[in-house]
């Protein structure tokens, strides 16, 4: 049986300061991943679309802790977490070979699943009420992590070494503030079967637009004639409509039907990459963060009225997620060598067009379910 402990007391709370900070520091690494690649890739002579590996594994080790969460294996909790996300940035951080890379991304990706899980879980939960605004802040947080960590990269010569140590550095201070987890959030084994888990598919074909954009945006940009410098500035305005529009969705999450915001959240990333692909790469790239941004928190609030409150439920809707984010980049990865990654805009508009005519005509027989 869970017990559920007395709300938290909000932005006072030693759980949202720990949250908030690991958060943050989890913004900054795929962020970086996408400025960083073109480096990556010129330093390792890697071939074209081969940089993709590393955000894939990077999302295979999120996927592979969530997917943990889903069997309600214990032990998944916010400082073991943040010790691992410290240990891979560390490794990240000292480039010494491409195969060294792809192990330190893997590790820190597990990190990052467990995280995803805890802190996710534990908003929603303890902050009562107020958890679908929590949810929504504290994944807008993410995104302030993600918009420093370009300029931060540009500001030390465009080199990833010195901002994935300050990653690492703020991993151990997360790790430090976290506290012991006040109850058990669930039973062992798997959730029970249920049809309505089929709705999970629709977060992992959103996070494979998200993903795509933040890992390969970039270097998309570089393909398509943006100088690096201009590419990473783009970035960085990209997160930055990304987070606004989750910090302003914690404000209206109470006003606002989240099934609805997810669909405007598709149907406007999917209109900004038409943008993007046919008039302007930069025009289009950054108002894109702002609709994709909407997406997760508001599918996580929708799904978890839909399928009830079961942590390992929750669990699922982050795996949907993060497997969505690691087949991905994998399967782009033989259409932008083929087709070249400046094709990318197009592609996920394409994606993003389909994906948003399923959810609309989805969106009348879901909210005729009764409540679990």
């Amino acid at each position: 049986m869970t017990v559920l402990p007395a709300p938290s007391h909000g932005l006072r709370s030693p759980l949202f300061a720990s949250g908030a900070l690991a958060f943050f520091l989890l913004g900054m690494l795929p962020a970086l991943f996408g400025v960083a690649l073109p480096v990556w890739s010129g330093a390792f002579g890697l071939a074209e679309g081969q940089g993709g590996t590393l955000v894939a594994l990077y999302n295979a080790g999120a996927a592979i802790a969530v997917l943990a969460g889903v069997a309600g294996v214990p032990g998944l909790s916010m400082r073991p977490a943040s010790a691992l996300v410290a240990l891979g940035a560390a490794g990240l951080a000292l480039g010494a070979a491409w195969g060294l890379l792809l192990a330190c991304a893997l590790v820190a990706g597990l990190g990052f699943g467990v995280l995803a899980v805890a802190i996710n879980r534990r908003f929603l939960a303890e902050f009562g009420p107020r958890g679908p605004g929590m949810v929504a802040l504290v994944n807008g947080i993410f995104g302030l992590g993600a918009i420093l960590a370009p300029l931060l990269f540009l500001a030390v010569g465009s080199r990833p070494g010195p901002v994935l140590w300050i990653t690492a550095v703020l991993a151990a201070v997360a790790m430090a503030l976290s506290r012991p987890e006040p109850f058990r959030g669930a039973s062992p084994g798997l959730p029970p079967l249920s049809p309505r888990l089929s709705i999970i598919l629709l977060n992992f074909a959103a996070v494979v637009i998200e993903a795509s954009l933040i890992g390969l945006g970039a270097s998309a940009l570089v393909d398509l004639g943006a100088p690096e410098a201009q590419a990473a500035r783009l970035v960085s305005a990209f997160f930055a409509t990304f987070v606004a529009a989750r910090l302003g969705l914690a404000f209206v999450t109470h006003r606002l039907a989240p099934d609805l915001i997810f669909l405007l959240g598709l149907a406007g990333t999917t209109a900004c990459l038409l943008v993007a692909a046919f008039v302007s790469p930069a025009w289009g790239l950054v108002p894109s963060g702002a609709f994709i941004g909407i997406c997760f928190p508001a599918f996580f609030v929708w799904s978890s009225r839909l399928l009830g409150p079961d942590p390992r439920f929750g669990a699922a809707i982050l795996a949907a997620g993060l497997t969505g984010g690691t087949l991905g980049p994998l399967a782009l990865r033989p259409i932008l060598g083929a087709v070249g990654v400046e094709s990318l805009f197009w592609i996920l508009s394409v994606f993003g067009a389909l994906l948003t005519v399923a959810v609309a005509a989805l969106l009348p027989r879901l909210r005729r379910l009764p409540p679990p």
